[in-house]
C-alpha cells in the first residue's frame, strides 16, 4: 500500500485528478447500475410498466405471461385488447363474468361450452378452478385457435379440453365469411353485412371458416351436464337458434348481450325469438349481479334500451324451478 501511495504522489497533477475521479466514481457507477436495474424490474412488475412494455413490443410477437391466478398465457402483441389486458393486468380476460355467474348458478355442472373461446381464458380458468371437469371450446379464427391450443397445453389441461376450430350458427356442414379486426383479436366476427359500421367493419380482411350447430356437435353428450358461456360478437342469436335442444334442457346460459352487434348480424330478433319459447325463470344482468330479475323478453328489451348501441353486458339465464329439484 505504501509503494502505491509513493507512486501516486509522483504522478503529474492531471493523472492524480484522473485517478481520484475513478476511485470516487467507480462505486457510484455500480450503485447506479444496481439501482436502475432494480427500478426497471420494479417498473416491469407494475401494471403501467407491463402496459408500456407491451405497447413497445413489435407487432405480431408472441409474449408469455403468468397471471395472478397462477395460469400461463401466450398472447400476440398485435392484439391491443384481450392480449394487452392479460399481459398488463395479469388476469384471465373476462374471467370475472364466469366467476360471478358461477356464484349465481345454484349447482355445479361438469361440462363448460365455451363459444368464442379466443385464446382460452374462460375455459382454462373454469377448469383450473374446478368449476368444470371438461371444456368444449369453439374458436373459428385460425391464429387465435393455435394460441388457444398452446395455452391449454401450457397449463397442463390437454386431457380436459375438446378444441374445435369452427364457428357456430343455426346451420351446419357449411362455411361462412369471417371478418378480422386488425387490432382487437376478440372482435373477429361472422360477416352478415358488408357496409362499414361503427368499427369500420366493411374494410376488414375476410376469411372463410367452418360452421356447425351446437345441437349437432353435442348430439352424443349429456346435455344436462352443460353450461353455455358465449361471446360471439353479436352472433349469439344465430348460435342459440342452432342450440334448441340445449335450451329445451334448460342448461344455464352465460352470454354477452351487445345490441349493436346483434343488430348488425340480424340476430337481435333471433335472440328474442329463440328464448321466448324457453322455460327460463330467472336472469341476472352482471352489471348488477346482486339483483335477480324475472326472466322475460320485455326485461331483455329493457336492458337493450338501457345499453343503446354502444353498451354491452353479460347475462345469466337459469330455470330455478328445475334447479330446486336437483
Amino acid at each position: 500500500m505504501i509503494d502505491k501511495i509513493k507512486i501516486f504522489i509522483t504522478l503529474p497533477l492531471r493523472k492524480k485528478i484522473r485517478k481520484i475521479f475513478k476511485l470516487v466514481n467507480a462505486p457510484v457507477y455500480k450503485i447506479m447500475y444496481y439501482v436502475l436495474g432494480s427500478l426497471a424490474k420494479l417498473f416491469i412488475n407494475t401494471k403501467i410498466g407491463r402496459k408500456a412494455l407491451y405497447e413497445k413490443t413489435p407487432e405480431n410477437q408472441l409474449l408469455l405471461t403468468k397471471t395472478s391466478e397462477n395460469l400461463y398465457y401466450i398472447v400476440n402483441s398485435s392484439d391491443k385488447v384481450i392480449g394487452k389486458s392479460i399481459y398488463s393486468e395479469k388476469k384471465s380476460f373476462d374471467a370475472q363474468h364466469l366467476s360471478n355467474a358461477m356464484n349465481l348458478i345454484p349447482y355445479r355442472k361438469s361440462i363448460l361450452l365455451d363459444v368464442g373461446a379466443n385464446i382460452g381464458t374462460i375455459g382454462i380458468l373454469g377448469v383450473s378452478k374446478g368449476y368444470f371437469n371438461k371444456c368444449i371450446a369453439f374458436e373459428p379464427e385460425p391464429n387465435n385457435f393455435e394460441i388457444l391450443k398452446y395455452n391449454v397445453s401450457l397449463n397442463g389441461l390437454d386431457d380436459k379440453f375438446e378444441l374445435r376450430n369452427e364457428a357456430l350458427s343455426d346451420e351446419d356442414n357449411s362455411t361462412l365469411e369471417f371478418e378480422l379486426s386488425k387490432d382487437n383479436y376478440g372482435d373477429h366476427r361472422i360477416r352478415v353485412q358488408t357496409t362499414s359500421g361503427r368499427y369500420g367493419e366493411g374494410d376488414r380482411k375476410v376469411i372463410s371458416v367452418a360452421v356447425n350447430t351446437l345441437d349437432a356437435v353435442l348430439s352424443n353428450k349429456n346435455l344436462g351436464e352443460c353450461v353455455l358461456f358465449m361471446d360471439a360478437q353479436g352472433f349469439e342469436g344465430h348460435v342459440l337458434s342452432g342450440a334448441k335442444k340445449l335450451i329445451k334442457n334448460n342448461i344455464p346460459i352465460i352470454t354477452e348481450f351487445w345490441p349493436y352487434g346483434l343488430i348488425r348480424s340480424d340476430g337481435l330478433k333471433r335472440f328474442y325469438d329463440v328464448l321466448s319459447s324457453s322455460a327460463y325463470t330467472s336472469m341476472w344482468d352482471l352489471r348488477n349481479p346482486s339483483k335477480k330479475l324475472k326472466f322475460s323478453i320485455n326485461e331483455l328489451k329493457k336492458i337493450a334500451s338501457e345499453l343503446g348501441e354502444n353498451g354491452h353486458t353479460d347475462l345469466v339465464f337459469i330455470n330455478e324451478q328445475i334447479d330446486s329439484q336437483k
